[in-house]
């Protein structure tokens, strides 16, 4: 969100009582639901509020004007430095001030390691605090996984999350990893595509537990076929499989995943970039045998032909096919023919 106020905007700023809106908005971000995460959205300037209406709400959707969440920024700004200055401001308030900095910046450093620091001697100062680590959690993820398109993808709340898995194994909290993947990674996949940052994270994830790979396997190649341009997605697929413990079963996924993604990739003559890199690398793994080697080139070769020269689909084909025959040598005279 620009930080550029114009004129109109200022006017609008100066009419209403801003601890009024940032009363509001912050007890909404820390005064959570029950086990549910916030779904927030930022309603711009088409769709007005009544005065004194600070926000809309429906269960768990909320609803935020942007110049009531502007004001409410201000206040929270003011309140923080407040803090860093004489430390007279509660921890509940400072946590309340940075859930909103949090809301109108993603990338509000000061905010998210005041958040740190707050809870770390909250933990030390009394005996491990289950609830307030699963609330920590719960704000973060909501962020997450809103129609938020900047906190989506925001290196510094996924850099929070982490670190805040790492005080869940400190304090030996248990995490559902999987819950986890599928509910927020994948919607924050959703909410802002290609989004590094989070498959990143769910790589992590997955290093924290090698036993998650064989069984999210199916769920992340869902994604994929669903977001079949998406390239952070395919390539965690790929890391996902690779990770699968077992041999036998790593070699099994493997050729069911390529066989299944191939079929349906010559069907609908996917052409993208994502999903042929995706293939151009399981095609190469030692348990992808001859025959389905041979119907990757077919696919390869028919979608080739129907697709002009000059095109960066064809180009993405014929990359494909040439990485093969460098990666896969035993089979590059085959190639060849």
């Amino acid at each position: 969100m620009s930080r550029s106020l114009d004129k109109d905007l200022l006017a609008h700023l100066e009419a209403d009582d801003p601890h009024e809106v940032y009363k509001d908005i912050s007890t909404i971000l820390t005064k959570l639901p029950e086990n549910e995460l916030l779904e927030i959205e930022f309603l711009g300037k088409s769709h007005p509020l009544q005065p004194g209406v600070n926000y809309l709400r429906d269960g768990t959707a909320v609803a935020i004007p942007k110049l009531r969440l502007v004001q409410a920024f201000f206040v929270a700004r003011q309140l923080l430095q407040a803090y860093h200055e004489d430390s007279t401001v509660n921890r509940s308030e400072v946590m309340a001030a940075t859930a909103v900095l949090l809301l109108m910046d993603p990338e509000h450093l000061t905010a998210a390691n005041t958040r740190k620091r707050l809870l770390i001697s909250s933990l030390e100062t009394s005996e491990t605090d289950e609830l307030a680590l699963r609330r920590e959690k719960q704000f973060v993820d909501s962020l997450l996984t809103s129609r938020l398109y900047r906190h989506a993808k925001s290196p510094t709340l996924w850099s929070h999350r982490r670190w805040l898995l790492h005080l869940y194994t400190i304090h030996d909290v248990v995490v559902d990893l999987q819950h986890d993947i599928k509910n927020i990674v994948m919607i924050a996949g959703i909410r802002h595509p290609r989004n590094y940052p989070a498959w990143h994270h769910a790589r992590l994830l997955v290093d924290r537990d090698p036993g998650l790979a064989e069984s999210i396997v199916t769920d992340v190649k869902e994604f994929c076929l669903k977001n079949h341009t998406d390239i952070s997605s395919w390539s965690f697929l790929v890391y996902t499989i690779g990770r699968i413990e077992d041999k036998e079963n790593r070699g099994i996924v493997y050729s069911s995943v390529f066989t299944e993604v191939l079929d349906i990739t010559s069907s609908l003559r996917w052409m993208s970039e994502s999903v042929w890199t995706f293939l151009r690398t399981i095609a190469t793994v030692e348990f992808i045998g001859d025959q389905q080697f041979e119907s990757f080139l077919a696919v390869n070769k028919r979608l080739a032909s129907i697709t002009p020269e000059s095109s960066s689909q064809w180009r993405t084909l014929d990359s494909a096919q040439r990485w093969c025959e460098k990666y896969r040598p035993l089979t590059g005279s085959k190639m060849a023919e």
